[in-house]
Parts: C-alpha cells; sequence; structure tokens
C-alpha cells in the first residue's frame, strides 16, 4: 500500500471508465511526494497541473510540466515530487494493471 505524507498528498479520485483505470493525486505543497513504489504492468503518468520530478530506481529522470505525459516502465520503482505547490497527477492503467493494483491494495 503507498502510504501519503500526512495531508500533503491527497489521491483526489480513482476511477475505472471505458477499460482504463484513472487515479488523480494533488499534491499540495511543492517538496512533498509520491513515495516510490512499483507496479507491474507499464503504465502513463499525466501532469494536469504544476510540475513534478520523476524519480526512477531513486534518480532523477526528468521534470514533468503541466500538460505532458510519460512513461513509467513496469518493475521500476517510481516517485514524483512536486516541483509547484498544487501539482496535479493522473496515472492511467489499463485494466488488467487496475486489477494487479487493487489486488495489492496500491
Amino acid at each position: 500500500m503507498i502510504e501519503l505524507e500526512n495531508d500533503l498528498v491527497v489521491v483526489e479520485f480513482a476511477d475505472e471508465v471505458g477499460g482504463v483505470y484513472f487515479r488523480s493525486v494533488l499534491i499540495k505543497k511543492a517538496g512533498a511526494r509520491i513515495p516510490q513504489h512499483i507496479h507491474d504492468y507499464d503504465h502513463a503518468t499525466y501532469c494536469g497541473r504544476g510540475s513534478a520530478a520523476m524519480l526512477v530506481d531513486g534518480i532523477h529522470t526528468r521534470d514533468v510540466k503541466e500538460g505532458e505525459a510519460v512513461l513509467v516502465v513496469a518493475g521500476k520503482e517510481h516517485a514524483f515530487q512536486a516541483l509547484e505547490d498544487n501539482t496535479r497527477l493522473t496515472c492511467m492503467h489499463d485494466a488488467a494493471s487496475a486489477l494487479s493494483m487493487k489486488q495489492k491494495g496500491i
């Protein structure tokens, strides 16, 4: 289970529509982060507001800016750290990935 930092990182919604699982996370303060975690399937993360540093296996790989999407590769530890207040990230998974996440409690 991904544990979020106090009230600085909030899952706004999680829903499955048309075979795609969406999970939107609001990171309220710059510097707060979604902790490192791993998924069994590739998925995409879209930055709807603000910007965030993407870390893969603990290494900063790039910054993701508002309006950009990035691929998150299966089996890689990854995390996102907000570079701006009120950064919104939405992860999109296919149905198989969503089922795997639900079974693991992520």
